[in-house]
């Protein structure tokens, strides 16, 4: 990890052809795969998006095997998988997503989980929160290839919406919704060893947020306060534990689909306070 460094937000040109939440994103040369999520209706679509970042275009390439949002997904070894989420409730498909933008079931999580994260740890995906509307899943699981799945871990507090980065082999879990409410919490866990610890707080209850990491520092962008989208950017130590204020968004935004491209994260799309949202914003560091 590198010292504190001035980030930079700006509101992309490029936008999407509609509003759109809860969907989930995967890299592709000269852009992004935006898969699933919720349409301004509230209805699940399966479509899959190609983002052109640097041409400002958004084409419709294909669609999900099995349409979900509030789905996890991460890349390993050169695939890019979609995992869990949900339709109607609820799932446990596993989805390979092709660059051409066709899609394909490889496998099953062990339970139905919505509502997830998953990021790639040394070689490893591993699968952390969610879990069911009743009932959060607080086992931390880890894959090769998408279609065994083990446990590793157990969360201190199983929590569904939390914001989740991988840092030097070790996966942070911040905040989150509990069925008692959201939480302050951030956990560390260890998918080597197993560990599991509190090693720190946000300055309030948080859920829906979007972690990533760009210029070596650990953000913490958006999320819900209460039932408010937030516009709060935030800075993770991991070493510490310690979490200060980094910067702001343009707007409120919760339940974006994210992903970090060439050194720059990206918000795609989200909840504002009057619903899904078309707009991408980007986040850089100096």
């Amino acid at each position: 990890m590198v010292g504190p460094r001035s980030i930079g937000i700006a509101l992309s040109k490029v936008r999407l052809s509609s509003p759109l939440s809860r969907a989930v994103a995967s890299p592709i040369r000269g852009g992004v795969l935006v898969s699933g999520g919720l349409t301004r209706a509230g209805t699940t679509t399966g479509a899959i998006l190609h983002v052109d970042l640097a041409g400002a275009r958004v084409a419709s390439v294909g669609r999900l095997a099995a349409p979900v949002h509030d789905a996890g997904a991460a890349s390993l070894g050169g695939l890019d998988l979609v995992l869990g989420g949900g339709r109607f409730a609820p799932g446990s498909v596993v989805q390979r997503v092709h660059p051409s933008g066709i899609s394909t079931v490889i496998g099953r999580l062990p339970t139905p989980r919505a509502d997830l994260v998953a990021v790639s740890v040394d070689g490893m995906l591993v699968v952390v929160g969610g879990g069911t509307p009743t009932r959060t899943d607080r086992a931390v699981l880890a894959t090769a290839d998408g279609v065994r799945f083990r446990t590793v871990a157990t969360l201190r507090v199983g929590v569904r919406y939390p914001a989740v980065a991988a840092v030097a082999g070790k996966v942070y879990v911040i905040g989150g919704s509990t069925p008692a409410g959201d939480i302050t919490d951030v956990q560390e866990v260890d998918p080597r060893t197993g560990a599991v610890r509190i090693i720190g707080h946000l300055g309030h209850a948080l859920s829906h947020a979007s972690a990533f990491v760009i210029g070596g520092q650990v953000l913490i962008a958006g999320g819900r306060r209460g039932a408010l989208a937030q516009t709060a950017v935030w800075r993770l130590d991991p070493m510490t534990g310690a979490v200060t204020r980094a910067g702001r968004l343009p707007y409120p935004v919760s339940d974006s689909a994210t992903i970090v491209v060439d050194g720059v994260g990206y918000l795609i799309g989200g909840e504002g306070p009057r619903g899904p949202l078309a707009t991408i914003i980007s986040v850089t560091a100096r």
